[in-house]
């Protein structure tokens, strides 16, 4: 969905329009789950603050003086995330949890699994980049400003990230 597109669908949704709000949550529903996901590491708390993120979105849609509405919103799922997790007294979720799509072919699955231990395994800065950077395809500009980083501090965590990801999923053997 380009920028024009969400910036008409967000006045939309100001102005009260569910087809505008059900467009949005049909683009966003996974990058965002999976974002949330990726922080809090639990199915269910992932589904509960995925929902009470999008009843913010329908009820108080970011303004007219937000120049990227997309980034807003991502922003607003990863500190509800992050605020979950910081009220949950025990951060450590099984990764039992993590299922893969139904119908999915065994490797596939095996494959996911093993991706999503790889990341559950990274410090939770870099986690967050990733998921930002990859599933809600934001610039290290945006998600810079999304994490209080700088540009660079956010590239080079982005990049070592992606470098132990290889690595780990490579069996430990660098190329």
């Amino acid at each position: 969905m380009d920028k024009h597109t969400v910036h008409t669908l967000t006045e939309e949704l100001r102005n009260g329009s569910q087809d505008a709000f059900a467009q949005l949550y049909e683009e966003w529903k996974t990058p965002v789950f999976t974002i949330i996901f990726r922080i809090v590491q639990s199915k269910e708390t992932a589904e509960d603050v995925m929902q009470d993120v999008f009843i913010k979105l329908y009820r108080s849609p970011p303004d007219r003086t937000v120049k990227n509405p997309r980034a807003w919103f991502f922003a607003c799922a990863r500190n509800a995330a992050i605020d979950a997790l910081r009220k949950k007294s025990n951060s450590d979720f099984p990764l039992s949890e993590v299922e893969p799509h139904t119908g999915d072919p065994i490797v596939y699955a095996d494959t996911r699994i093993d991706v999503e231990t790889a990341l559950s395994r990274l410090p939770q800065l870099q986690r967050e980049i990733v998921t930002l950077h990859i599933n809600a395809q934001l610039g290290f500009s945006q998600i810079a400003g999304i994490v209080g980083h700088s540009l660079s501090y956010t590239y080079r965590q982005y990049r070592l990230a992606i470098q132990t990801l290889q690595n780990e999923l490579n069996g430990g053997i660098t190329r």
